[in-house]
């Protein structure tokens, strides 16, 4: 086993985690920050999926050298395009009425409760908008309370989604976690502009101003939201230039590159799913 190359693909930013959902102090943040240093210098590659994570394993607090920290990325599935679909018919709302739509895990680490006070404010200039809330989790109860007029639609199932996508207007993700944000990508390849926080992984996808919004603050989001809907030549240039973006994450171009990294060589390969 000690003759074989290991390599690690980090996910997850624990870090983040324990500081905002553990709530850890300092003193415990510093503990698992040397755990965590002492695990990763085991191996001999570590493939992460953002540059603020990058930059924090080079930083002086980690150690590790550039030439073991590889950039990767996630890719869309070849289903998701964009797809002829009905407002009226998937979310039960008028089909000239303005979306915006969440989608993924209904949790605290995905920052849902925020969703109200967004589209609250969205409101005041765009009275007819409807918030739309795809997935679940143990926030849904909350949020239902919350935001009574939005349309909940639950688990959809994964070969349905494009068609969710491809009806709405803007997704919106009020999470500061992800390390990456697969469903940007989902949303983007089906010419769905996004508004997302600036953080992490979202930020190295969404291109500001261009096919989406990158927000600092809730306040920052309602003012990207009602800039993209009340332009509606904004809104067209947006979706084109979402899917072109998308494109960019060509999963032959990444696991070439993968494979490269490792020290293998990059042959063809059959179209595969996202790992």
């Amino acid at each position: 086993a000690y003759t074989v190359p290991a390599y690690f693909f980090v996910h997850t930013d624990w870090m983040t985690f324990a500081r905002q959902v553990l709530n850890f102090d300092h003193e415990n943040r510093s503990r698992l920050r040397r755990i965590l240093r002492a695990f990763y210098h085991n191996f001999d590659g570590l493939f992460v999926l953002n540059k603020d994570q990058r930059n924090w394993l080079l930083s002086k607090d980690m150690g590790l050298d550039q030439s073991r920290v590889f950039l990767t990325a996630h890719w869309a599935e070849e289903e998701f395009v964009p797809t002829k679909a009905s407002k009226s018919a998937i979310f039960g709302t008028p089909n000239n009425a303005p979306v915006l739509l969440f989608a993924g895990r209904v949790s605290d680490e995905k920052g849902v409760m925020e969703l109200p006070a967004i589209y609250r404010s969205v409101r005041e200039k765009h009275p007819d908008v409807k918030l739309v809330i795809a997935g679940r989790g143990p926030k849904e109860d909350d949020l239902k309370k919350a935001v009574p007029d939005a349309v909940f639609l639950g688990w959809v199932d994964h070969k349905k989604l494009p068609a969710v996508y491809s009806a709405a207007d803007m997704l919106l993700l009020p999470s500061k976690f992800d390390t990456f944000g697969c469903v940007v990508l989902e949303a983007m390849s089906c010419g769905l502009p996004v508004t997302a926080y600036s953080t992490k992984g979202p930020k190295d996808i969404i291109e500001n101003g261009k096919n989406g919004y990158l927000a600092r603050t809730r306040s920052e989001m309602t003012a990207a939201v009602d800039d993209y809907l009340g332009n509606a030549r904004k809104r067209a240039a947006y979706k084109s230039s979402a899917l072109a973006r998308a494109k960019a994450y060509n999963p032959d171009a990444i696991i070439g590159q993968l494979l490269r990294d490792v020290g293998l060589p990059a042959g063809k390969r059959p179209r595969a799913k996202r790992p």
